[in-house]
């Protein structure tokens, strides 16, 4: 393995653009060497922007690299990530992992076959903010939870409607970040049940080993919403709050992804942050929208 991890980008569209390719161009620990989608000028565009190879076929980006990121639908992800794993590429993926829980747990079986490490995109997990306020709960007796995602970003006309999103709304799409969240602060999630509708508002109901609850109410098409993630979790020490309007940098996360994929892969340790945390989100994305009927 070269020193310098070479990344394969899956995906030219607003996320590649916006996060994926300066993500992995900038490092540190990667670089950005080649770029495949479906359409090919995208690609190049792209491509020639930070310096990388737009090719024409997912074989030869394998070819060219050592790990494979994915900016792509969840369905399209889980069908090309387990080929990438079987070829000893080491993956940086998006959540949710597939559209469905199968597929997830074909995926997570095909990167425990090939043993190569993996890396989840939960932003908020990267960021200084958001660490601080796990180490601060981990410090208290939490007693329950309260998060609002609620925005507007995924109406007809803006930047992230893209077909999946506006087929399948806000529980595939924030559910994943919500969860997480909440299983993070007040500890494994026993039962989830939603109610509502993904494409309008929709509400979690969490329950956790620790006798806690958490609720998170969601939305990506709410009118005039532009708010961040909000979390509260109520404490013996007062209410910890988590506030992503607060983060003072957005792309510091950035190199934190980066330099912790990099660093998964040269010493061989699994990241906590891994397809295996994903699959368990999948487990609960799917007891959810079987709740909902």
């Amino acid at each position: 393995m070269a020193e310098t991890l070479r990344m394969g980008l899956v995906g030219a569209g607003p996320w590649a653009n916006l996060v994926h390719a300066p993500l992995l161009a900038g490092g540190p620990g990667t670089s950005l060497e080649a770029v495949w989608a479906r359409r090919h000028d995208a690609a190049q565009e792209l491509a020639q922007r930070y310096g990388a190879t737009a090719v024409s076929s997912y074989d030869e980006l394998l070819e060219r690299c050592d790990a494979v990121a994915f900016a792509v639908p969840p369905g399209v992800q889980a069908s090309l990530a387990p080929r990438a794993a079987a070829a000893g590429k080491h993956l940086l993926l998006e959540k949710p992992l597939a559209f469905d829980l199968a597929d997830a747990e074909r995926l997570a079986q095909a990167v425990e076959e090939a043993g190569v490490r993996t890396l989840l995109f939960l932003t908020n997990r990267f960021t200084a903010e958001c660490r601080a306020f796990l180490e601060q709960v981990a410090a208290t007796e939490p007693q329950g939870a309260q998060l609002g995602f609620v925005g507007g970003g995924s109406r007809a006309g803006e930047l992230f409607a893209t077909p999946w999103r506006v087929e399948r709304g806000a529980l595939l799409d924030l559910g994943p970040h919500a969860l997480d969240l909440l299983d993070a602060t007040l500890g494994p999630v026993e039962e989830v049940t939603a109610v509502g509708d993904p494409l309008r508002m929709l509400a979690l109901t969490t329950r956790h080993e620790s006798g806690s609850v958490g609720q998170a109410m969601l939305s990506i098409t709410a009118p005039g919403a532009v708010g961040g993630l909000l979390c509260t979790v109520h404490t013996d020490a007062g209410p910890v709050v988590f506030d992503t309007d607060t983060i003072r940098d957005d792309a510091a996360f950035m190199p934190t992804i980066a330099a912790e994929l990099a660093e998964s892969v040269a010493t061989g340790r699994p990241h906590p942050i891994d397809v295996r945390r994903g699959l368990m989100l999948q487990r609960l994305l799917d007891q959810a929208e079987r709740s909902l009927g």
